[in-house]
């Protein structure tokens, strides 16, 4: 009770600000007379760039200032005054201006609400709490699923992020999920298969795959993901691929091997698929992600490891999303034009959750504009076969990345 009234006065406290704090949203090193902001790219120049770090956050801290009211203080304490951590993430979803983050540490789903620079957590009081949450998916009014691996089962909330049911049947071990229309998707651990659920009422509908290393087969299905034609994608960890399956289950065509080379895995985990049929894959042990076009093509890779903007640091949930661009706007370089957004999470450093923006060069601008403010990031590990790639490819990045 004490966190909800909290959060209903400082929700109070902020709608009254909105317009102060929109004026502030964007945290540049830009002044009068200062230096200039640097942004980080990649691919780098003489390359143009096609993603751009946005900002990262690990605490709420980072989304906004929380310092309580005199108000809250009076009523609260030193407690009005607490940061909520992002501790140890994994998966990660994206809706309507907010990044839903699985926090396993916290057991609970920590939301980072962008437009109203609030930090919510959702799961930890009230009727059958998280315990380990992995695994979260946003439908498209709103409802949320999430995975939890202990408790063998998906746990629903309503749009206002309350408790609503949960989804399951006896050993069920969901580690990723996927909405589309009304089926949710969920790899199941223990099955090694991918369950399909009517999402209203929970009811299984079928199961995707069997236990093995042919077509249609999975040994640890990890991560799934839906296209907007219904298309499913699966990353198999011990396989080191991705599998595509047609809407009904039927195996449909794969990518990916195991090796250290780019379009290659080595410790794959969750992938997206965003508007435009661009796949994009978390590897660990790479420590990037790597995007390919819908004809399996490797685009490019970005992060790496390291302690520069936008490093990764054993990445494994990403999110992949059209909305909310106007959030970011004063936050990319004004040669650079967003058109999507992509989140991904990191078990350990301090950027636990990184926001990017995948784009091209507005009109009239050139790699060369952009160079002088940009960071200095490892592009990651260039071999052979990246080096080839990016030999072959004209400058001013891949034209297959549509815009």
């Amino acid at each position: 009770m004490t966190r909800t009234l909290r959060a209903l006065l400082r929700t109070a406290c902020l709608a009254g600000l909105s317009a102060g704090l929109a004026a502030c949203a964007a945290p540049r090193a830009e002044n009068a007379g200062g230096p200039q902001p640097s942004y980080a790219f990649w691919p780098q120049f003489p390359d143009a760039p096609r993603i751009q770090l946005i900002r990262s956050f690990g605490s709420s801290d980072d989304l906004a200032s929380t310092r309580a009211s005199a108000l809250e203080r009076v009523v609260f304490g030193k407690e009005a005054d607490t940061t909520e951590w992002i501790n140890k993430p994994y998966g990660v979803a994206m809706k309507g201006g907010r990044i839903y983050v699985c926090d396993m540490r916290a057991k609970a789903l920590t939301v980072l609400d962008l437009r109203k620079r609030q930090t919510r957590l959702v799961g930890v009081t009230g009727m059958n709490p998280l315990e380990h949450p992995v695994a979260v998916a946003v439908a498209d009014d709103g409802t949320i699923y999430v995975a939890d691996n202990a408790k063998g089962a998906v746990l629903v909330y309503d749009a206002s992020e309350r408790y609503a049911r949960a989804i399951g049947f006896p050993k069920f071990k969901p580690v990723s999920l996927a909405v589309h229309g009304e089926r949710l998707y969920a790899c199941d651990l223990a099955g090694q298969a991918v369950q399909v659920f009517d999402r209203r009422d929970g009811r299984r509908l079928a199961s995707i795959g069997t236990v093995g290393d042919g077509d249609g087969q999975f040994r640890v299905p990890l991560g799934v993901a839906a296209d907007k034609d219904g298309n499913i994608y699966v990353v198999d960890m011990m396989q080191c691929r991705v599998q595509k399956f047609s809407p009904d289950g039927t195996f449909l065509s794969a990518l990916g091997a195991q090796g250290d080379y780019a379009g290659s895995f080595a410790r794959p985990k969750h992938l997206a698929v965003d508007s435009a049929g661009i796949i994009y894959v978390v590897d660990a042990t790479f420590q990037n992600v790597q995007m390919f076009d819908d004809q399996h093509r490797l685009l490019m890779h970005f992060g790496a490891p390291g302690n520069f903007p936008g490093a990764m640091d054993l990445p494994a949930g990403i999110a992949v999303s059209d909305e909310g661009l106007d959030l970011v706007e004063g936050q990319v370089h004004p040669g650079f034009k967003p058109t999507r957004l992509v989140a991904v999470t990191n078990q350990f450093g301090h950027a636990k959750v990184s926001l990017y923006a995948l784009g091209e060069l507005r009109p009239g601008f050139t790699p060369q504009d952009l160079a002088p403010v940009a960071a200095r990031v490892d592009p990651g590990v260039e071999t052979p076969a990246a080096a080839r790639l990016r030999h072959q490819t004209p400058r001013g990045g891949d034209p297959r990345l549509p815009g």
